[in-house]
């Protein structure tokens, strides 16, 4: 077992404090967080203070970041219960895939944030060991674990499913001004067979009621009744018209389509002509929500094992968007991830990389899921 680095905690019964006031540069050792290879579930009781105060957690929520013994980023928000707001006494539970590689965690800190605004109110280091498995022989390779952003998208996918509801409901509304149209046109057809006349030459009228059993061929009818039908059959078929243009507006277009009105910076450079440059598009795909997406190759260039490049984009987006990227390295074999980053309200997108590249050619994909701006 290893020796934890940091202030030891200080308890408070069952509860782990966690103090909001401690400095960025110090950490706290936390042996309930530790647990053996295959650990699933495990719950940890906090108390988080601001300094001897006990900080209410309302609208608050708590975010687990840690990289552990193998590099692997893991990332989650499962505080599962609050025993107290105004007393900030909350469990937190730890999923099995933050215990996959064993030894000391290289890097881990709680996330106090905003449930509303997911602003980043305060950050607390802590230290923790995933300790070896005396029965599981392997636990495989370490994965690379996000759930926040599997529950972003959950969000998006429920506001797209709602947009679609409402799509569907206008769409319905159409649908019955088109069958008033087409009760305007049968009055029309039985208008016509009223009127129809009996003889092949001279002027008819008639007053009473008459049966046309074969075809009825007219070559020049005129009628106020059929005149007033006509033009109530012209307003229907134009509301028809204006309704299902005014309900499409805006949704499924292309705004911008593989441009490269882009500023490339840090680890990233343009390469020197070839085809497959990288490129961007954004699509509207319905009211206030918009995909921006990006393919092609960028040059990476870095000494350094962990570096960043960065994309500044034509498009504003902002940190509470979400944004997934793959970067498709040679066939070397190098151990490598690819972690994308938003600012607050601005164009840059940063990607975190880990193994050095020297002038190479890599090919870059990219989803940013946005708001209109």
């Amino acid at each position: 077992m290893a020796t934890l680095v940091g202030d030891a905690a200080t308890m408070q019964g069952k509860y782990v404090v966690l103090d909001t006031t401690v400095g960025s540069i110090r950490s706290v050792a936390v042996p309930q967080l530790s647990g053996h290879q295959g650990d699933a579930g495990r719950i940890i009781y906090l108390a988080i203070k601001d300094g001897t105060t006990p900080h209410n957690m309302d609208g608050q929520k708590l975010v687990l970041k840690a990289k552990d013994a193998s590099g692997t980023p893991k990332v989650s928000d499962t505080m599962t219960a609050v025993d107290s707001s105004a007393g900030g006494l909350v469990q937190f539970t730890v999923p099995a895939q933050f215990y996959q590689a064993d030894g000391p965690y290289n890097t881990a800190y709680f996330e106090l944030r905003s449930t509303t605004t997911d602003t980043v109110i305060s950050t607390i280091n802590v230290s923790f060991e995933v300790l070896e498995s005396a029965t599981i022989m392997t636990t495989g390779q370490s994965e690379v674990y996000n759930n926040e952003m599997g529950n972003k998208m959950d969000k998006v996918n429920e506001s797209i499913s709602n947009q679609l509801k409402v799509l569907q409901e206008q769409v319905g509304t159409a649908s019955a001004l088109a069958k008033t149209a087409q009760a305007s046109l049968e009055a029309i057809t039985a208008a016509a067979k009223a009127n129809s006349f009996a003889t092949l030459s001279g002027d008819n009228k008639f007053t009473g009621n008459n049966n046309f059993g074969g075809n009825t061929t007219i070559e020049n009818l005129s009628s106020p009744t059929i005149d007033s039908l006509k033009n109530s059959l012209t307003n229907n078929i134009n509301a028809v018209s204006k309704s299902v243009s005014a309900q499409l507006s805006g949704k499924l277009t292309v705004s911008e389509n593989w441009t490269r009105n882009y500023t490339l910076g840090g680890a990233f450079k343009a390469p020197e002509g070839g085809a497959n440059q990288f490129a961007l598009s954004r699509y509207k795909i319905m009211d206030g929500l918009s995909i921006i997406t990006g393919r092609g190759d960028l040059v990476v260039n870095s000494d350094n094992e962990y570096f960043e490049g960065t994309i500044t984009l034509p498009w504003i987006v902002d940190n509470a968007d979400t944004a997934l990227c793959q970067m498709y390295w040679d066939s070397k074999g190098d151990y490598t991830y690819t972690l994308p980053h938003l600012g607050v309200w601005d164009k840059t997108l940063g990607i975190s990389m880990k193994g050095k590249r020297s002038n190479q050619t890599c090919r870059l994909s990219l989803v940013i899921f946005t708001m209109d701006r």
